[in-house]
């Protein structure tokens, strides 16, 4: 089982457009590893997401970020993260 911090962090490289291998490394685990998180997340399909929905997304996420002492959920590996999408490229999209 992954700890929400993981849960967390994948979830919000995820929207932003990063690609299965890039939050496996940031993490330190595996491609499926990280693809189980993924899958069992709100947002499995990211690529029939419009781009207004993953910035609607990453910034719920952002809005979450604490918990209820005030303490970043990742344990402040995002503290310099840019809450703002990426494009997808096209093998990572339906364009």
């Amino acid at each position: 089982m992954h700890s929400a911090g993981t849960k967390y962090i994948a979830y919000a490289l995820w929207l932003k457009g990063h690609s299965l291998a890039m939050i496996a490394h940031w993490l330190g685990l595996g491609i499926k590893q990280v693809a189980g998180i993924i899958a069992r997340s709100h947002w499995p399909n990211r690529s029939a997401m419009t781009d207004a929905e993953r910035q609607e997304a990453l910034d719920d996420l952002h809005q979450i970020r604490l918990d209820k002492n005030g303490a970043p959920i990742d344990q402040g590996v995002l503290n310099k993260f840019v809450w703002k999408i990426e494009p997808l490229e096209k093998v990572q999209s339906r364009g």
